[in-house]
């Protein structure tokens, strides 16, 4: 595989919240967007992706099915969860910090992808296509269809349902893709796709095929360019 990734600061930020973890010896890739006051949610992704990839590299090897992969991957948010559970005990300016996660090992042939939030995955062949499901609470009322897509207050779009070590219990959601030589895998923080739509994302990828270097300074380019509202990670994965 091939792999480039990079976290931009943004236009608007004083500091970088998001995290990243890539680890192509074993195939396993992390990106986490923290939020909380003072600082918190820098903390809260930081150690939730070191809480996850420490639960990963210590078993992926030993696991070799989907179902055991799938068993690998939600044990790495649970414990991501715990963890920032126990660290908000310990310091009053870290209550009520969380992040979002979104975690993929890729072995033999397949992407096992495992989130909770809304960073997202995305599967690049001739089309693009949004693997995971973001947890917020506009996608909530769509999908109950309690209200039409374009009735749902904006702030509706970036509250989440879902945030490791935030939200009382977690359901992380799994994903399972089978790859073909050729096949792009990103991973990217909502400062990205804020910014982007999935045709534009899809451009810049297919611009930059050759390079993924190039790529993924691509993406955050036009992400500033258009507000750089967030800060700005991308994960981006091309399989041989």
């Amino acid at each position: 595989m091939k792999v480039a990734y990079k976290s931009d600061i943004g236009r608007k930020r004083k500091n970088n919240e998001d995290h990243i973890q890539a680890d192509m010896e074993k195939g396993i890739f992390i990106l986490a967007d923290g939020m909380g006051g003072h600082q918190a949610g820098e903390v809260a992704s930081d150690l939730a992706v070191k809480e996850a990839y420490t639960y990963l590299v210590n078993g992926v090897d030993k696991a070799e099915d989907e179902k055991e992969i799938s068993k690998l991957l939600m044990g790495a948010l649970f414990k991501a969860h715990d963890g920032i559970k126990e660290k908000a005990k310990t310091d009053l300016q870290m209550m009520g910090m969380g992040t979002t996660l979104v975690a993929m090992v890729l072995k033999d042939n397949k992407a096992h992808i495992c989130h909770a939030g809304d960073s997202r995955a995305y599967h690049l062949r001739e089309e693009i296509r949004q693997i995971t499901k973001d947890h917020t609470l506009g996608d909530y009322l769509v999908e109950r269809k309690l209200l039409e897509p374009d009735k749902v207050p904006l702030q509706n779009w970036h509250t989440l349902t879902q945030a490791v070590g935030l939200t009382e219990d977690i359901i992380p959601e799994l994903n399972h893709i089978e790859l073909k030589a050729g096949d792009m895998l990103l991973l990217c923080s909502d400062g990205l796709t804020d910014m982007l739509s999935d045709e534009e994302i899809k451009k810049v990828l297919q611009k930059y095929r050759d390079d993924l270097g190039n790529a993924v300074d691509g993406l955050i380019k036009e992400a500033n360019q258009n507000g750089g509202k967030d800060n700005i990670s991308v994960v981006l994965v091309e399989f041989e």
